[in-house]
């Protein structure tokens, strides 16, 4: 076999709590992940010249040596103390910067379909131990289960109870910044972050909801017909429906320029497939 299709899932927080800041500078969390049928497709050949190569089909900043998927496949090469040489395409269909960890698939899955092509042997373990150095949400995707986690994102218990609920999901033209939310988490009073996790689902969502006035109009007008809520630190918003007529309404009310997408709940990822 010389090249490997992977469909890579993207996720939904069906709640997120910031709970301290550690030493390192990483945060404690706690969350559900929810793994949905939204995919960025990526194609992995292997390749007689000595080289990495990682094309989109957006192009732009997220090429080559910029894209979260070279610097997994050179950590594989490092732990397996062996060069491993490949082209990888990827079709982007999964929002940048929308919160769903598109990135963070995609770098799960080059770390399991590089690991299956090359016949590497690597455990789920292992893969997730490599992951958890490219970013907090990879080791989730390579466990590819639903999932509570904690740590930073790297501890994660399986979510067994199946839920069979339909997410609309709308998409601002905004690329959210997980680092600048962050930052501006921890400019807040300890008064201010106690009040919002109690009373918020997501401890992001004030603070993304004031950096964008115009999408903090349109969610409270949204929040009258139905109940929305932020995956991750946005800019994605999302709600629950079970019929196309409930969501009529809510519909009238997306500005033109959102995208949406009707999405349903995955009981786990097709990259589990791929590992022993």
């Amino acid at each position: 076999m010389d090249s490997i299709k992977l469909n890579c899932p993207a996720k939904l927080n069906l709640n997120l709590s910031v709970l301290s800041k550690r030493v390192d500078g990483m945060h404690e969390i706690k969350t559900h992940f929810q793994l949905i049928n939204l995919f960025d497709e990526l194609v992995i050949k292997k390749i007689s010249s000595k080289s990495i190569s990682v094309k989109t089909n957006i192009a732009g900043q997220i090429e080559g040596k910029n894209n979260i998927v070279f610097n997994a496949i050179k950590a594989l090469s490092d732990h397996i103390g062996k060069e491993i040489f490949c082209d990888v395409e990827i079709k982007k269909n999964i929002p940048l910067g929308g919160g769903l960890g598109g990135g963070s698939s995609n770098a799960a899955a080059a770390l399991i379909g590089v690991n299956s092509l090359f016949k590497l042997g690597l455990s789920s373990q292992e893969l997730m131990k490599l992951g958890k150095e490219l970013g907090a949400d990879v080791p989730f995707f390579v466990f590819g289960k639903n999932a509570h986690a904690s740590g930073i994102g790297e501890k994660l218990i399986e979510e067994k109870k199946h839920i069979d609920r339909k997410y609309l999901l709308l998409f601002p033209h905004i690329h959210s910044s997980t680092r600048e939310l962050f930052l501006k988490w921890d400019k807040l009073s300890k008064a201010s972050q106690k009040s919002i996790n109690l009373n918020e689902e997501n401890s992001f969502l004030p603070i993304f909801l004031d950096e964008h006035k115009e999408i903090k109009e349109i969610f409270n007008e949204l929040n009258k017909i139905n109940s929305f809520k932020l995956s991750g630190t946005g800019s994605t918003i999302f709600c629950v429906y079970n019929d196309l007529k409930d969501i009529e309404k809510t519909m009238k009310k997306i500005p033109p320029k959102w995208r949406h997408s009707f999405c349903e709940p995955l009981q786990c990822s097709p990259l589990l497939t791929l590992i022993e």
